[in-house]
């Protein structure tokens, strides 16, 4: 065999290893950035569910406070319709951040987060609303002038309103006692735990507190 059909192989064997040493550079910087979208994406669901739980929790220990309030002068006094402000306040944030929905995979979990936020937020509204109704009502029924079938009217509204905001608490507290599941579920996704114990602390802080106060009393 001449001299240059060993250079022509040798040649060969060299460019064999360039096109096998390029194919592996793609092939290795491909997989790296296959690896580190994933990871990407990963982390923006982590923070998404974050997100999420971190609001919700916020919406809970909301509601929470206002059903605690109900049991201290007023029921329905300006404290506790602050706090139902307030929580509609904290879902205002999620309807601004809503298309954060989509960095979550989980088509279940996505649909569910949204019809709680929906199921939690819509009664409250109504509660805050009819509120103000009973409030327009009572205000119109202290006129003493107001007299005869107008006054039996406003009476049998304001009866209504009453019966109508009672069912939208009991909306509100089905759905605030159902959250702590969907919670965990974003708890999972989101590798952190948010503090859903709010409302026990107050059980536990008003036991205590009645507690002390029978003790002084005997």
């Amino acid at each position: 065999m001449r001299a240059s059909s060993f250079d022509f192989m040798g040649n060969l064997d060299t460019l064999l290893a360039v096109i096998l040493g390029a194919v592996l550079a793609t092939g290795g910087a491909l997989l790296a950035e296959i690896i580190q979208e994933r990871l990407w994406r990963k982390r923006k669901e982590r923070d998404a569910a974050r997100f999420f739980g971190e609001v919700l929790t916020s919406i809970d220990a909301l509601v929470d406070l206002a059903l605690s309030s109900q049991k201290i002068g007023k029921p329905w006094g300006r404290v506790t319709q602050r706090f139902f402000q307030t929580a509609l306040r904290e879902a205002a944030i999620y309807e601004r951040n809503r298309e954060r929905l989509f960095e979550i995979r989980d088509m279940q979990l996505r649909f569910d987060v949204h019809a709680h936020f929906l199921r939690e937020t819509v009664p409250i509204t109504a509660v805050l609303e009819q509120t103000d109704a009973i409030e327009a009502a009572e205000r119109q029924l202290a006129d003493e002038t107001l007299t005869g079938a107008a006054r039996a009217a406003l009476e049998a509204d304001l009866a209504q309103e009453i019966r109508d905001r009672d069912l939208s608490l009991e909306a509100v507290i089905y759905r605030r006692e159902r959250s702590s599941e969907l919670i965990t579920r974003l708890q999972k996704l989101a590798q952190v735990t948010f503090d859903q114990g709010f409302g026990e602390r107050e059980d536990a802080e008003d036991k205590t507190e009645a507690s002390a106060t029978s003790r002084e009393q005997a």
